[in-house]
């Protein structure tokens, strides 16, 4: 039987990275093992609330800068790579103190996300065994692989997930039906939707039996770009036309006051609890929206912009879960609106996303999950 592990955590410092791991990181917890958070300070408040231990890094305010602010010229371009760009340059900064917390802790595991540099990194220089725990689907690896050459240099080469070097043991939380065909072998789990502090509204369960209801989102980032309010309202018109209950959910500061007066709500709200009041999510193509929505059986329609959305709304297309309108197309065509209608009306697509769900829940929970990695934990 494992004796008590130090695991150190070490996820990429956005809500979208972080979360999906947080069910692994409890269910590490729950079986007695002592789970540490190591984050930049900026991100610190995020991994506090998810009541998971938290050791903050670097200044708070220049890697919140690294990640947001272009440092090459190349960086200015939107796309994958330069996104891994700004987050090595906050693993850079994190190190000195990454390898303090090694050298004082002495963790026997790090885990993390597939976007992740710091624990990658530090489990090369430690000789530690590094575990990577999906978001999602299985991300590629050369965007990855690039980035960790422009940031870290040669060094890079030998850590694991870089340059085709084996990790410890992948978690995978995707269904398989919608995971990708060429994803390594992995240790696979139930998706168990995490968004945080929730607060469910009481009017959530109150619904008309006779009128489909459809959820839009555009996520945490996508929802303050400057295209955001045109998407919105495209998307509530979209719904509206067909007699839904539209409900948006996001924060009423990036909202237009039209869009807010014309719907049922305009809040945050925790996509993985909510999902299963809706016939239909309306969203950017993000790993937790989608697969929040998997979890819960409910169909989709994605507009993808940056990263992996397009990747996640390719899928949903390709498996008959959802709808792919490209962000273009739903800014100036009606493709979104027809989408939207072809969703609702088309009862695959509700028997496909039931599919779905029935194979998440039928996967192993974290808890058993985690048996198994520590059983080939002590069998290395």
């Amino acid at each position: 039987m494992t004796a008590q592990l130090r695991v150190m955590a070490t996820p990429s410092p956005a809500v979208g990275h972080f979360f999906p791991i947080v069910p692994f990181l409890w269910a590490l917890r729950a079986a007695g093992h002592d789970v540490r958070v190591v984050v930049p300070a900026f991100f610190a408040g995020i991994v506090l609330q998810s009541g998971l231990p938290v050791i903050a890094t670097a200044p708070a305010l220049e890697t919140a800068a690294a990640q947001t602010a272009p440092g090459a010229p190349e960086d200015l371009e939107p796309g994958t790579v330069a996104t891994y760009r700004r987050l090595g340059r906050v693993a850079q900064m994190m190190q000195s103190d990454v390898d303090r917390v090694v050298e004082q802790w002495r963790p026997h595991l790090v885990i993390s996300d597939p976007m992740d540099y710091a624990g990658r990194r530090a489990a090369a220089v430690h000789a530690l065994s590094y575990v990577e725990h999906w978001i999602g689907q299985a991300l590629p690896e050369a965007p990855l692989t690039e980035a960790a050459h422009d940031v870290f240099g040669p060094a890079s080469k030998v850590w694991p997930g870089i340059a085709g070097n084996p990790s410890f043991a992948q978690i995978d939380p995707c269904p398989p039906a919608f995971q990708q065909p060429w994803a390594a072998a992995s240790t696979h789990t139930r998706y168990v939707p995490y968004n945080g502090p929730a607060l469910l509204p009481e009017w959530l369960p109150q619904r008309d039996p006779d009128r489909p209801r459809v959820l839009i989102t555009l996520g945490t980032i996508i929802s303050q770009s400057e295209e955001a309010p045109q998407l919105l309202s495209r998307a509530v018109d979209a719904a509206a036309a067909l007699g839904a209950d539209v409900v948006v959910a996001g924060n009423k500061k990036v909202v237009p006051a039209d869009v807010v007066a014309r719907v049922h709500a305009a809040q945050w709200l925790p996509i993985g609890l909510v999902a299963q009041h809706f016939d239909l999510v309306v969203h950017h193509g993000g790993s937790g929206t989608t697969m929040s929505s998997l979890a819960h059986g409910v169909p989709q329609v994605a507009c993808p912009s940056v990263l992996d959305q397009d990747a996640n709304a390719m899928r949903l297309e390709e498996t008959g879960t959802g709808r792919r309108v490209s962000h273009s197309a739903a800014l100036n065509t009606h493709a979104l609106s027809e989408a939207v209608e072809q969703v609702l009306r088309d009862a695959a697509f509700t028997r496909t996303a039931a599919a779905m769900r029935a194979q998440n829940q039928s996967a192993q929970p974290p808890a058993e999950a985690v048996q198994r990695l520590l059983q080939r934990f002590d069998e290395r």
